[in-house]
């Protein structure tokens, strides 16, 4: 469920002289408090392109605790004279540890020639690190409300920079363990963030059908990702306990998914048989983690917004068969709205990026534009 970056930008990293500007906090939620508060900012340049600043702002937990979170904000240069839409990037898996967070390689190895793309069509461009990934405790990978949290209050944080106009339509994107927080940022708005202007949610490869791409992972190049997200889950919901289902020589290695990004979690986890690895066959026959997996699953809350899911049909990682599942299972909601999936032929998980850019910078000027949105579900 990882993506590498999409086109590395060329622009160096150096300080600026340019600092955001917080708008004034409501009165009733103390300063600090409020979903979206800068906590820190470090100007980042780049260039002729624009302004941007790597931040630490306040988000909650899934408990509801005030926690802080990191990420990249970025917009055209001069302020804003009229509100300007909002893109918020949902990144892809690149592992569990603080060191893992994108922000931190910005703006190289980030999101290039779309940033740039972006920022010349007059976009801010917001992108947490979600929760736990340059900020205190650990990363709950694939937990839904919390990457969605961190996906929508990223934008309250932009709002508080007023020379930015980030109060236009919003657009959410992410593309693998992004595209699962896209979903959840579309069946979750009203609930977490309604008084933003949400108009679109554009999904890549989004991870669904949990109990079928568990077994599709075990044993393959991808098993890491199964021992990332029990580990997740069970820092998130107290009533799971790792030991149930790992085997207690092996309890020790997952230290290891702090000490290391993606690429060393394969290299610790996938050589280990998975029938050594696990003391249960099939962890979804255990009724307290099968509650929290299926909760998390994209599959079982209608979309909120039009969502469009992008696929290639040679994906490896996540198969193409599971987003046509989703598609299914989503357009069975009775009040769903618009829902549309591309497939794109001969794409693998990474080179379907590049292959979609363009329908997808089409599709959410067209969601910004107020256009009627595409519904596959007939």
């Amino acid at each position: 469920m990882s993506t590498t970056a999409l086109t590395p930008s060329t622009t160096s990293v150096a300080p600026t002289t340019t600092a955001p500007t917080p708008s004034t906090t409501t009165a009733s939620v103390p300063a600090a408090e409020a979903l979206g508060t800068i906590l820190a900012s470090e100007p980042v340049d780049i260039g002729d392109l624009g302004v941007a600043w790597r931040i630490t702002y306040r988000s909650h937990s899934i408990n509801g605790e005030p926690i802080e979170v990191t990420g990249v904000i970025a917009a055209p240069a001069g302020p804003a004279t009229a509100p300007r839409p909002v893109l918020s990037v949902a990144h892809g898996t690149t592992g569990m540890a603080d060191q893992c967070a994108p922000s931190l390689d910005f703006p190289d190895n980030f999101i290039g020639s779309e940033l740039t793309g972006l920022l010349e069509r007059g976009w801010v461009v917001a992108a947490t690190d979600y929760e736990g990934m340059g900020g205190p405790g650990i990363h709950p990978y694939v937990v839904g409300e919390s990457e969605a949290r961190g996906v929508f209050d990223i934008v309250r944080a932009a709002q508080t920079m007023p020379e930015l106009g980030a109060e236009g339509p919003l657009v959410v994107w992410g593309h693998s363990q992004g595209g699962h927080a896209a979903m959840h940022a579309a069946e979750r708005w009203h609930a977490l963030a309604p008084e933003l202007d949400l108009v679109g949610v554009a999904a890549g490869a989004p991870p669904s059908q949990f109990n079928l791409l568990s077994a599709f992972l075990k044993g393959s190049d991808y098993q890491g990702y199964l021992v990332m997200a029990a580990a997740a889950m069970a820092v998130a919901y107290p009533e799971l306990d790792l030991s149930t289902v790992v085997r207690p020589e092996y309890l020790g290695l997952l230290s290891e998914l702090e000490n290391g990004c993606l690429e060393h979690i394969f290299e610790v986890f996938n050589g280990i048989t998975y029938s050594d690895l696990v003391s249960v066959e099939d962890i979804f026959s255990l009724p307290a983690w099968h509650a929290r997996l299926t909760e998390n699953d994209t599959n079982q809350l209608p979309n909120q917004v039009p969502v469009i899911i992008l696929h290639g049909d040679l994906d490896t990682q996540i198969p193409v068969v599971s987003s046509a599942l989703l598609l299914g299972q989503l357009c069975a909601f009775a009040d769903h709205a618009p829902l549309e999936r591309r497939v794109y032929e001969g794409k693998d998980h990474r080179t379907v990026i590049p292959a979609y850019r363009d329908d997808l910078f089409t599709w959410m000027d067209a969601r910004v534009a107020g256009e009627p949105a595409i519904d596959h579900c007939g």
